[in-house]
């Protein structure tokens, strides 16, 4: 596994995003969460708990109602690693 429970990560995907703004009205690009669960399931092995609610889950009671999502490695960045590209890139 590329990460592990605890990390902070930033979510990246955007397309997903935007699917999940129009289901819940919500995006979820650029928002902060934590991993605090990790499943044995290769396509969404991460449960992650946002600061805010999102209109997700608990994931099985393990985070906040409402605050949770599941998702793989593809969709998220380390926290840190977000915003020195942020700041690079913006110069």
């Amino acid at each position: 596994m590329k990460y592990k429970i605890g990390d902070w990560i930033v979510f990246t995907d955007k397309e997903y995003s935007k699917n999940w703004k129009k289901l819940r009205g919500i995006s979820l690009y650029g928002k902060a969460a934590k991993i605090i669960y990790i499943h044995n399931n290769k396509y969404y092995p991460y449960s992650i708990e946002f600061k805010e609610n999102i209109k997700g889950h608990t994931s099985n009671e393990k985070g906040k109602n409402g605050h949770c999502s599941w998702c793989d490695e593809k969709k998220i960045t380390l926290y840190k690693d977000y915003f020195k590209l942020k700041k690079l890139l913006e110069g």
